[in-house]
């Protein structure tokens, strides 16, 4: 209890999580202080690209029968995800079928600001992971939207064949949409790229990289908190499944990446990757493919709660529990 406790100590006392508290202090305090949009877009731009860069790069000396069992991992914990999570919500929490789904997609799906914040974390501690974990995360993003539109239009084939919003967009979304054609984009950038453009390139895409990743926590604070406030007419234990399913997902995680033989720094990243939950990729692609679900059930959950857990609290817990494996 000792060491958790330690660990948790020492990523309270980040920076990164430091800027989100503080942009979370910001919204109760009711300061005007706002980031400005097109700010928001360009370090958004930079921290993708770069961690598609760094991914690309060192896939450039990975075999792909080497990636293999993690990919078919991630792929399985994408779904097994969606299954646990669409569960725990309609039989437990008793939420109706629609947003269920809805939401469960998201949970499937992964968070790209958690993934960073945990790479952060792994610095920090000094502690090594396999080099393409990036592209784990771009594998993880899209397989629970899609299933999840797919059993939603299957539920309802007469609304499916009669809407102009179909699978078609729901794969735009999944895997076109900005977050991940960022991450594609810096990927295939890093692994075809010269070392010498790599190198005139690193000032922007890489060494700002955690300044500007500050930035963004600071303004992710903010919005978690406005979408707290903005929830209404529901109970706070009516949400309690945003604080167990990242448990239940980062522990399977951890457990999966051990048994496939990653190192302690690949088992946490997977286990952060099945904790988190989407909330850029998924909401573009569920409020068209799925108009039903209630926007706030879903926002309000993966960026209001599950996010400020795993940055705070989730990240410790799945590095203390590859320590003890």
């Amino acid at each position: 209890m000792g060491h958790i406790i330690d660990i948790v100590y020492s990523n309270l006392l980040s920076p990164m999580i430091l800027f989100f508290i503080i942009g979370i202090i910001a919204v109760l305090v009711n300061s005007d202080l706002k980031v400005p949009e097109a700010f928001y877009m360009g370090y958004t731009m930079i921290i993708l690209f770069t961690i598609g860069i760094k991914g690309g790069t060192e896939l450039k000396h990975v075999s792909f029968m080497n990636t293999l069992p993690s990919i078919v991992a991630a792929l399985v914990l994408s779904i097994l995800m969606l299954a646990i999570s669409y569960f725990f919500l309609r039989k437990i929490f008793r939420f109706d079928r629609t947003n269920s789904l809805a939401i469960a997609a998201h949970y499937g799906s992964v968070s790209a600001v958690t993934f960073v914040a945990a790479l952060g974390f792994l610095d920090k501690m000094n502690v090594g992971y396999e080099s393409y974990i990036s592209a784990i995360l771009v594998i993880m993003e899209g397989p629970a939207i899609i299933l999840a539109i797919v059993v939603y239009q299957w539920w309802n084939k007469e609304k499916a064949s009669s809407s102009n919003v179909g699978l078609g967009h729901a794969f735009k979304e999944a895997f076109f949409g900005k977050s991940i054609f960022l991450l594609l984009g810096g990927i295939v950038i890093g692994m075809i790229a010269s070392e010498d453009g790599l190198q005139k390139i690193k000032p922007l895409f890489g060494d700002l990289f955690y300044g500007l990743l500050c930035i963004f926590l600071l303004h992710m604070g903010m919005v978690a908190t406005q979408q707290l406030r903005e929830l209404k007419g529901f109970r706070p234990h009516s949400f309690l499944f945003a604080f167990i399913l990242p448990i239940i997902g980062g522990t399977i995680g951890v457990f999966t990446g051990d048994m496939i033989g990653l190192s302690q720094g690949g088992a946490f990243m997977l286990g952060v990757l099945s904790a988190s939950a989407s909330y850029i990729a998924a909401p573009a692609a569920i409020s068209q493919a799925i108009p039903e679900s209630n926007s706030g059930l879903y926002l309000g959950s993966s960026l209001g709660v599950t996010l400020p857990f795993n940055l705070v609290l989730g990240i410790p817990y799945y590095f203390w529990l590859t320590s003890i494996l």
